[in-house]
């Protein structure tokens, strides 16, 4: 268990910035895909971890005004429909 939880910390408000997820956990919106700002042969000390470091920051900023100034695009969940 990661602690403390993201979710806790903003009093269970839905969380801004992040990739839907059904497991446990938070799944941090930290780059992009369809524009390839990571590809696997990247350093993790240099993408992932300065980012991750980066979307805390904004994350506590958040936290404390009610706007997420980290720019970027907010990815959304896809609605399944079954036929």
């Amino acid at each position: 268990m990661l602690d403390p939880d993201l979710k806790t910390l903003a009093d269970e408000e839905a969380l801004p910035h992040i990739y839907p997820s059904k497991g446990s956990g938070t799944k941090l919106c930290l780059w992009w895909p369809k524009q390839r700002e990571w590809l696997p042969q990247m350093k993790l000390s240099e993408t992932y971890i300065p980012w991750t470091s980066e979307w805390l920051g904004y994350f506590e900023d958040w936290l404390a005004t009610g706007a997420w100034s980290g720019g970027g695009e907010h990815p959304r969940m896809r609605v399944k429909r079954w036929a």
